[in-house]
Order: structure tokens, then C-alpha cells, then sequence
């Protein structure tokens, strides 16, 4: 089953559920004027159906922070982005010396009881890139806005300067210079990774040549 990851976009952009949506969203661009930072935001969503691994990975590349998107109600999703996901992720940084970075995002919340953010925890901790999770609905529209903010904030805030996770230890003071500002507006782009519940030996091999040693 899907996770719903261009049903989360359109929703977004359009405030209203859809249940027919395309396999693959356009670009879309929302202005600065209508975002809590101020900065102009270029969604790029990925299609599996529509496109090639060397598209997925020079999409990657280019990311100034990625979403991982993932079905709350399928734990197979979920498995994915510690197993696949995010070994491709660091596999294709164009930077050696930072990590591109990650929010995690639950989807399909409408149909649990509770909250699963405690499972994602550890993927947090064994993955440093990760900024923060969140769980939203495209149904409900719970926490899409919270999302997108949430990807903004990674790439204007990041938490790499200030504290390394890997060694939890904060970083010294005379390093807080090399901060990024608030202010700058250039555009940022965020790619929605859409996780597809298929067999993992099957869809390793489409993209083992991009991730083999």
C-alpha cells in the first residue's frame, strides 16, 4: 500500500483531501509571503512509477532537506527508512563534511488509537541526520502545515551546529559563527520520498548499483 505521499502535498497546497491523486505531484513553489520563515519553499515529490534512480538520486543531491515520509499503519514503512532509506541517503550526500538533513514524517494518523513516535526514536539516535519526526493525516489535514514548517526550520535552524549527536556533546561557542542566518532567502528545496511496501529484495536490487561499497 501507498504511504500517501502526494496525497500529503496536494492536500497541503490545496487545504482539502483528495482521494484520486496522480503518481507523481509537480514541483510546486509556495512563496515566501505565505510561510512562518519567510522563505520560499520548492516541493519536489518522487515517483518510483514515473521515474528512474538516477533521477531519485540527483534529486537527493540537490536537497537542501529531505522528508522521509512513511505509513503509520504499515510497519514495513516504517523498517524502511533505517534499512534502505537512509543508508541511500548518506550514500548519495554530495558533502562529505555534513549531513543532508531529515525529517521523519508518519502519515495516515487518522487511523490510530495513539501515537508511534516512540518506535521512531531509535532510528533518531542511530541516524544523526535526523533533525526531528512528526505525525500527520492528508485525510484530516493534522499537522501538514506542522510538516513543511518543520522541513523549513531544519534547513534554516539545524541542529548540526550546535550539538553533535553521534558523541552528544554540544559543540563549543566560538563555532556558533559558522551558523547559518535566519535571513538568507534563497530557495530550498524538499524531497518527499515515497516509501513503497514491496518485496525488500526486490526493490534493493533497482537501486543496488547506487548504494553498493
Amino acid at each position: 500500500a501507498k504511504v500517501g505521499k502526494t496525497t500529503l502535498i496536494l492536500s497541503l497546497v490545496s487545504e482539502e483531501f483528495s482521494p484520486k491523486v496522480p503518481a507523481q505531484a509537480e514541483e510546486i513553489t509556495i512563496p515566501a509571503d505565505v510561510t512562518p520563515e519567510r522563505v520560499a519553499t520548492q516541493i519536489v515529490d518522487y515517483s518510483s512509477r514515473t521515474q528512474s534512480q538516477e533521477q531519485l538520486c540527483a534529486e537527493i543531491r540537490r536537497a537542501d532537506v529531505i522528508c522521509l515520509v512513511h505509513a503509520l499503519d504499515d510497519e514495513k514503512s516504517l523498517e524502511k527508512l533505517s534499512s534502505f532509506w537512509l543508508p541511500l541517503i548518506r550514500h548519495n550526500n554530495p558533502n562529505s563534511n555534513s549531513h543532508i538533513p531529515i525529517v521523519l514524517v508518519g502519515n495516515k494518523l487518522d487511523l490510530l488509537n495513539e501515537s508511534q513516535l516512540s518506535q521512531v526514536l531509535p532510528i533518531m539516535s542511530e541516524f544523526s541526520e535526523v533533525e526531528t519526526c512528526i505525525e500527520c493525516s492528508a485525510k484530516t489535514l493534522l499537522n501538514l502545515s506542522e510538516a513543511f514548517w518543520f522541513a523549513q526550520k531544519a534547513v534554516l535552524y539545524p541542529t548540526a551546529p550546535l550539538y553533535d549527536a553521534e558523541r552528544k556533546e554540544v559543540i563549543l561557542l566560538q563555532h556558533l559563527s559558522t551558523l547559518p542566518s535566519p535571513h538568507f532567502s534563497r530557495l530550498h528545496t524538499v524531497v518527499l520520498l515515497w516509501m513503497v511496501s514491496v518485496d525488500l529484495g526486490k526493490y534493493r536490487c533497482a537501486f543496488c548499483p547506487m548504494i553498493a561499497r
